[in-house]
């Protein structure tokens, strides 16, 4: 095991429940549970002592704490107050409404805004400097998500489509990739869970309808997620919200897979070493998948293993519960 802290800490990390959370960790949606459940392993591995407080049905190499029921997220922070352990370092609440770090513990703790949240807590994290800048006015930290490399399979072989992933709302873009198969001309591959009922049935099942060349799949996940990032000509990003990270960029990348996108959100800090992939129009995308010059494959995999791994996230996460624990310290 490998402890890069100076001593075992006791860290409880905190998600939402259901139904606005999944198990952990997750099947073929939810990027907050994937981080979450590849920091607290990671911090588990290391020797940590580590409390995940999550939906029922989550599995761990933790300590695993699963909530009752019906759990609402306004009963979170009292249920896991109730049942912190004696000497607890450090809290990381990754809840939709910072439900721990609103409660002005003792306990040191920290907030991740895996969404776009503005709320006031005394020690916020972002997971990008472009999302600490628009939510959080440059205060407080930022870590990049990270994913396991060794999760994702590399393949120098693309086939001749592209590929959305993504839940199925108008901010993804999904029009916009939509319309960017019609114009080129070429196959692409839906997939994500839809979560906007009537934009699918009104606006992008007739298209599909019309089109051969377009496909949806339904949500994915494990070996047929892999499969179609993999072999993918590209991935499609054209996000048209303050997109705060986008791990499917970085999923899409470590698997040799090149990512077009717009200039949204965190776009340009996550594809910082790419900006040829990166369009300020739908038009400029358009040009760009005809064109189809992308970086090779080895080299997108490469930029991932050197930016945005968990063991590069969770080496950030630790400086800064160390920074918080000493600030903690300095104020009593």
């Amino acid at each position: 095991m490998v402890n890069t802290s100076k001593k075992r800490l006791t860290i409880v990390q905190v998600i939402s429940n259901r139904p606005n959370a999944l198990p952990l960790p997750p099947k073929n949606q939810g990027g907050t549970e994937k981080v979450v459940y590849e920091l607290t392993e990671e911090l588990a591995r290391r020797g940590h002592r580590v409390l995940l407080f999550a939906a029922k049905g989550s599995r761990t190499s933790a300590e695993l704490i699963t909530y009752p029921k019906g759990l609402k997220e306004l009963g979170i922070g009292s249920f896991v107050t109730q049942r912190l352990p004696k000497g607890t370092d450090i809290i990381h609440d990754h809840t939709f409404s910072s439900a721990l770090g609103r409660r002005k513990l003792l306990v040191p703790t920290l907030c991740t805004f895996h969404l776009p949240r503005k709320r006031w807590v005394k020690y916020p994290v972002y997971v990008s400097k472009r999302a600490r800048k628009v939510m959080g006015n440059n205060r407080g930290f930022y870590v990049y998500n990270g994913i396991n490399p060794s999760e994702y399979e590399f393949s120098n072989k693309k086939n001749n489509y592209l590929l959305f992933i993504g839940r199925i709302i108008r901010q993804k873009g999904i029009l916009h990739a939509i319309r960017i198969a019609e114009m080129t001309k070429k196959k692409l591959i839906i997939a994500g869970p839809i979560k906007d009922e009537a934009l699918f049935r009104n606006e992008i099942a007739p298209r599909i309808k019309n089109n051969p060349n377009i496909r949806y799949v339904g949500a994915v996940g494990g070996k047929k997620k892999q499969q179609l990032l993999k072999h993918a000509s590209c991935l499609l990003f054209p996000t048209v919200w303050e997109e705060p990270f986008g791990l499917v960029m970085i999923e899409a990348m470590a698997c040799g897979t090149p990512v077009v996108a717009l200039k949204n959100g965190s776009v340009p800090e996550v594809l910082k070493g790419f900006p040829n992939l990166i369009c300020s129009t739908v038009e400029e995308m358009i040009r760009k998948v005809r064109r189809g010059r992308y970086p090779a494959p080895k080299v997108l995999r490469q930029y991932v293993l050197n930016r945005f791994t968990t063991k590069k996230m969770v080496d950030r996460y630790l400086r800064i519960y160390e920074t918080i624990r000493n600030h903690v310290k300095e104020m009593r």
